[in-house]
């Protein structure tokens, strides 16, 4: 249903796949231009997604966002699970 406030324009959204597949692992994009993975399965990446994004959805905003997306991979690191995030960014 594509429903619109009385006081907006109709607008079409469009959603891409954040979750990917390269060289044989699997790795979901974010928001903020950062590739976090590898993951062994798809699932695993679209799980592992959804914590990051309930996680940056209580944040405070963008800044913050990132600053969890870092903590996010120490604490993977941590349990055992290195990921190699790439931050398009710069960061």
């Amino acid at each position: 249903m594509n429903a619109a406030r009385s006081n907006e324009r109709t607008r079409t959204w469009f959603r891409s796949d954040r979750v990917f597949l390269s060289d044989g692992k699997w790795f979901f994009h974010t928001r903020e231009g950062v590739d976090v993975g590898p993951y062994e399965s798809q699932f695993e990446a679209e799980i592992e997604a959804g914590l990051l994004r309930e996680l940056i959805r209580e944040g405070d905003g963008e800044d913050s966002a990132i600053g969890l997306i870092r903590e996010f991979v120490v604490e993977s690191y941590a349990m055992g699970r290195p990921l190699t995030p790439s931050f398009s960014d710069g960061s």
